[in-house]
């Protein structure tokens, strides 16, 4: 189990006459925290994993040997998240309205910054103190941090460097990168801009708007100015996206805590067979350095192509640092037939990922996958069938409940793809494919995004023509425009035939792309749907 440890620690400015600097911040010669002397320190508490955790609330001032320590802020880092800070001792770290804090795995530190009352101005003058401080690591942020200053910019080296700000008779406003500077010497760091802190300073100096990269730092000021521009690296929890995820898995029997027989991709096995409960499971990943807690969302969306669908589950769950794991969705997935499409959304606070459907949207809005990368929501729609050299084939797909977008005509689009019977027998994909095995391991490898890229083009033109009521229009060559009697009956057949000179093993990838303009409050997507054209001979087609 996990320890809390205090530090009760006081804000040194730079001492008079150099060389100090913040950057490259040399312990003797710089900005720093040193102990409180003669504070009691609450002692190492052992945690539970997976409990609440509020820290004891320190001392709102401290006086010792003359000096007078009043409370700065507390940042708490190591629990689930991100880190928390707060300059309100009154409204803690754990306490509402902040966030509760999760014990993970981690040593939980509790950094306690109290500033000295008066010190730190030297030569009898007031001073400007200002330096930047990572809320995740709970340490300060090395990186220059101001970008300019106005009207004196050429004052800016000297915040960065020096961690001062020389007091003028006029107003300076600075303004802090939305990310650390990369700077020489320096590890560059990935965190983003949370807010300025006022730590010490008269009534109204210096000035700070909400969240704004701006701070303004008044006239002549009678007392010592310290603010701190506060950042967090971002959570980077993710899942493949696509709409062939490899992260989506479905398996036989259903089951809420371990995988069965899993549907293959790129495979006759991979249909989904109407009325069946698959297990439905997403693999999340977490490349944070810390624990993060996500929300992650399971759909079940009819059509193939289609974008309103139902949303099956959500389970909140803790990714563990560095790592990847794997989520159970409590219900089932029934393909209710045709194509039903299994998708799965992610949402994480101080991520980019920030999709709610409880509380804001629902799968119309769901996040639309890229193919490489990391991604806020997964597809698992690919279906593949046996085919002959010269033989035509055929699928039928729709696009599901349309009544969203009125009367719009959706658009329909192409592109085919051709995968060699030996593609990828080469040592330079053979490398590609091992490097990719972590997540590609049980797909083809003409799946992987950076060997698809390089699939030539394929001489086959899909033909549309409409299952449900309708009309069509073909834009020769430019796809088709659709546009349906009965806005939940939105089927439609795409056919096609195998080139004569085609030679079993070969695969042919056909894309189909759905485009929907945007209608009053529904947002245009496009929503993609795969089906894999794989060459049989002919006694292999016929015993399957």
């Amino acid at each position: 189990m996990p320890s809390a440890i205090y530090q009760y620690v006081y804000y040194e400015p730079l001492n008079v006459g150099g060389p100090e600097t913040r950057q490259n911040r040399n312990p003797a010669t710089s900005s720093k925290y040193l102990p409180v002397p003669g504070i009691l320190v609450p002692s190492t508490n052992v945690l539970a994993t997976g409990s609440t955790f509020t820290p004891d609330v320190p001392p709102a001032s401290y006086s010792h040997a003359g000096l007078t320590y009043n409370f700065g802020f507390m940042n708490v880092s190591g629990c689930v998240g991100a880190g928390e800070t707060s300059t309100d001792i009154t409204h803690l770290p754990g306490t509402a309205p902040l966030a509760p804090l999760v014990v993970g795995d981690q040593v939980i530190n509790i950094l306690v910054v109290y500033i000295v009352h008066g010190g730190g101005g030297g030569g009898g003058g007031a001073g400007i103190y200002l330096d930047a401080f990572n809320e995740t690591t709970g340490a300060f942020l090395d990186n220059f941090f101001v970008t300019s200053i106005a009207p004196d910019n050429s004052l800016t080296s000297n915040v960065n460097v020096y961690g001062s700000l020389a007091v003028e008779p006029h107003v300076e406003t600075l303004v802090a990168a939305a990310h650390p500077i990369n700077t020489p010497m320096v590890v560059n760091s990935s965190a983003v801009f949370d807010k300025w802190v006022k730590l010490e300073g008269p009534a109204g100096n210096p000035v700070i708007s909400g969240n704004s990269l701006s701070l303004g730092v008044g006239a002549s000021t009678p007392s010592d100015i310290a603010a701190f521009a506060f950042y967090k690296d971002p959570a980077s929890v993710y899942i493949t996206g696509g709409y062939e995820s490899p992260d989506i898995l479905l398996f036989t029997p259903f089951s809420t805590s371990a995988l069965g027989t899993l549907v293959p991709i790129g495979s006759w096995d991979t249909s989904v067979l109407p009325g069946v409960h698959y297990g439905f499971a997403a693999v999340v990943h977490n490349d944070s350095a810390y624990e993060v807690s996500t929300k992650v969302t399971f759909w079940n969306i009819p059509g193939g192509a289609g974008t309103l669908g139902v949303m099956l589950d959500t389970q909140t769950v803790i990714i563990p640092a560095s790592s990847s794991a794997t989520v159970f969705s409590s219900l089932p997935f029934i393909n209710t037939g045709g194509h039903t499409c299994a998708v799965v959304s992610i949402d994480t606070d101080d991520s980019p990922c920030q999709f709610d459907p409880a509380s804001s949207a629902d799968s119309i809005h769901i996040p639309s996958p890229l193919p490489v990368g990391h991604n806020c929501s997964a597809w698992r729609n690919t279906n593949t069938i046996f085919v002959l050299p010269g033989a035509p084939w055929h699928f039928e797909i729709g696009l599901g409940d349309i009544h969203h977008y009125g009367e719009a005509q959706i658009g329909i689009q192409f592109e085919v793809q051709h995968a060699a019977a030996d593609f990828a027998r080469n040592e330079k994909d053979f490398e590609v494919i091992k490097a990719h095995r972590r997540i590609y391991a049980k797909t083809p490898p003409y799946l992987i995004p950076v060997l698809r890229k390089k699939l030539p083009s394929a001489d086959i033109k899909p033909v549309v023509t409409l299952v449900s009521k309708g009309e069509i229009q073909d834009r020769q060559g430019e796809g088709y425009l659709l546009t349906f009697a009965d806005k939940a009956e939105t089927g439609f057949k795409v056919s096609g035939v195998v080139p004569a000179n085609a030679k079993a093993g070969d695969t042919f990838l056909v894309q189909l792309t759905a485009h929907y303009p945007k209608t009053g409050r529904v947002p245009a997507r496009s929503v993609g749907f795969l089906q894999i054209l794989v060459v049989k001979d002919n006694l292999r087609v016929k015993g399957k």
